[in-house]
């Protein structure tokens, strides 16, 4: 039997949403996830490729998303993944409630 389509894999899926929401979580330093219409489009677009799908595959082996832990979290490496899944995301992105602006006092 042929292994399930990419978009059929729930467990890349998972794997995928995990990734984006912590890539979320450190790009915005606020504790919540993206809207639900950017986690679909990211997890699909880790989805559509290749190379993005065996990352973030083999960052989920590391990083024990599937476990309970009172460890503090750890940062996501910074490589192509990393790169590319937050150059797609930043378009999409609010600005912080608590950012400031330049020259603002």
């Amino acid at each position: 039997m042929a292994p399930p389509p990419p978009f059929e894999d729930t467990k890349l899926g998972a794997q995928a949403l995990a990734y984006v929401i912590e890539l979320y979580d450190e790009l915005t330093v606020e504790n919540g996830a993206p809207t639900l219409g950017t986690q679909n489009q990211a997890v699909d677009f880790i989805r559509a490729d290749p190379e993005l799908r065996l990352a973030v595959a083999d960052w989920a082996k590391n990083a024990g998303i599937d476990e309970a832990t009172t460890a503090p979290r750890q940062r996501l490496p910074f490589d192509a993944l990393y790169a590319r899944v937050r150059a797609f995301l930043e378009p999409t992105m609010a600005p912080s409630v608590f950012s400031t602006r330049a020259g603002a006092r």
